[in-house]
């Protein structure tokens, strides 16, 4: 109740400022077929692209940080091609009401006239939540409804398959919300079917990198050399939303698909930025250097422990 409280409270400005923004937009995915070099790419989605804060007014112990999608490709883009987004804090209320505010986001989207649409983590709660009836049945019918709302949108999109969240802080997502493995192994299926049906369609493997994340740690590509982060590092306190560096992350590994939406010879088609730029658009400099102090203190503190004691 204080989550859904705080985000009507805070929807209102937070939508008011989108509308007031002006127009136009470690493995590759398949290019996206795009016939001109788009002028526009529009983001919608939830709470992940909205860049979401988890923090004590959600029940965390301290305060998270992230930031919105649209910041990073703002600044990979530059003077090339415009990014819009859909109203940060309404993505954030997808959860709330799929069908209506995902049909919201699409509305709006084609109001955009974008060249491209990125909708990574839109299908996340037309597969997650709570459902009625029979729970695999109802997913399935679900996940049919965002998709029929995606292919509305008549150019090229960027979407996201689903990963495990089980294990979430169980004051964001509770174990009914979560859909079973094989539940989601059927719903990822359905994702693929539709990506197979359009061929300007490209889905990134999120489940892939939430998994490394979670369960191995990422190890962060550094011109000075790969830094092997502890699972969770990149995830806030209610290891569901990515911090300012998990999205830092996130940029780099799907730099491929966006340089993929431009022909050849365009600027953005050859850009390649490295690892540490993609951070410094994050704002994650801090956020590096705590982490890169800490996997060296734990390095040393490993060497320091008497052969034999475990620690």
């Amino acid at each position: 109740m204080l989550i859904r409280t705080l985000t009507v409270l805070l929807f209102g400005c937070a939508l008011a400022v989108a509308q007031r923004e002006p127009g136009p937009a470690d493995a590759a995915p398949p290019a996206v077929g795009v016939a001109k070099a788009p002028e526009r790419i529009h983001i919608i989605g939830a709470s992940v692209s909205g860049g979401f804060e988890d923090g004590p007014l959600f029940g965390a112990e301290k305060q998270g940080d992230s930031v919105p999608l649209q910041q990073l490709l703002k600044k990979w883009c530059g003077e090339h091609c415009r990014v819009t987004t859909h109203a940060p804090m309404e993505m954030w209320k997808l959860f709330e009401d799929p069908l209506g505010v995902g049909d919201k986001e699409v509305v709006m989207a084609r109001r955009r006239k974008p060249d491209v649409v990125l909708a990574i983590d839109f299908l996340f709660w037309f597969s997650y939540g709570y459902v009625r009836g029979d729970e695999a049945e109802a997913r399935a019918a679900l996940l049919q409804q965002g998709l029929a709302l995606l292919n509305q949108l008549e150019v090229p999109l960027v979407i996201g398959d689903l990963p495990d969240m089980k294990g979430a802080a169980t004051r964001m997502l509770s174990p009914r919300q979560v859909p079973s493995a094989e539940q989601l192994r059927q719903l990822n299926a359905t994702i693929a079917a539709f990506d197979r049906e359009r061929d300007d369609v490209t889905t990134l493997p999120l489940a892939a990198f939430v998994s490394e994340m979670r369960d191995k740690g990422v190890v962060l590509p550094l011109a000075a050399g790969p830094l092997q982060l502890a699972p969770l590092a990149l995830q806030q306190e209610d290891r569901l939303h990515a911090t300012r560096l998990g999205m830092a992350v996130l940029g780099f590994r799907m730099q491929d698909t966006l340089r993929s939406l431009f022909p050849e010879g365009h600027a953005l088609h050859d850009q390649q930025w490295t690892f540490e730029q993609w951070v410094e658009a994050a704002g994650a400099d801090g956020e590096l250097e705590l982490l890169r102090a800490k996997v060296k203190a734990d390095e040393q503190a490993a060497e320091a422990a008497p052969a034999g004691s475990g620690k």
